[in-house]
């Protein structure tokens, strides 16, 4: 039996504190799934019509170059892209017509059980507002999740849209906002992070136009 990761953590990052330990740490090293070492990523043609969702490195090499290649000093511990096609995992994404969305996500495993995610998300029409409320909306499904506190700060100059939650012992954050290009949404999500980190992580996007 064979059980594969398709979705990253920072895709999902309302678990329970025990299952996020576990996770994690298991994306970050690239190891296999339990029951017969399953592939952490899926596998999909980038070329073919939006039909499934899939994920794995240089899926989207477009998207994964307008990530930052650095975060305190270092590369990421994982690079990919992907892209949501169901309706299950657009949720309220496909309330807004959207049919396909694609993403690249870079993480860094932190000390502890820190981590960050700095990603960028596509899609026709995708708006800031409504990428924060797909992240909201995950949350307040979640089981484990509570003191759900949306707010709405500014990023560069542009208005972002930011969530903290705790999430079993957890404390985890979303932050988006819109691209200086505006074609794009970008995205830090980070869980256990200090707020020095949480700030530096969105400042490592570029500011400008």
């Amino acid at each position: 039996m064979q059980r594969r990761i398709a979705r990253p953590w920072w895709l999902q990052p309302w678990l329970s504190a025990r299952a996020r330990l576990v996770l994690f740490p298991l994306v970050l090293a690239l190891v296999a799934a339990a029951c017969g070492g399953g592939s952490v990523y899926t596998s999909f043609d980038p070329a073919s019509a939006c039909t499934s969702d899939g994920r794995f490195p240089g899926a989207y090499p477009d998207l994964e170059a307008r990530l930052p290649t650095t975060f305190q000093g270092r590369p990421p511990d994982t690079l990919d892209s992907g892209r949501n096609c169901s309706a299950t995992e657009l949720g309220t994404l496909a309330g807004h017509g959207l049919r396909e969305v694609r993403y690249a996500g870079a993480s860094w495993f932190l000390s502890g059980n820190a981590g960050i995610t700095l990603a960028i998300f596509t899609g026709q029409g995708l708006t800031a507002a409504w990428i924060g409320e797909w992240y909201e909306s995950t949350a307040r499904a979640a089981s484990n999740t509570r003191q759900i506190d949306p707010t709405r700060p500014k990023v560069a100059g542009r208005q972002a849209y930011r969530l903290d939650t705790i999430n079993g012992d957890s404390v985890q954050t979303v932050i988006d906002w819109a691209s200086p290009t505006g074609d794009a949404v970008y995205v830090v999500v980070a869980a256990d992070a200090p707020k020095e980190t949480i700030a530096a992580a969105t400042a490592a996007f570029p500011a400008g136009d």
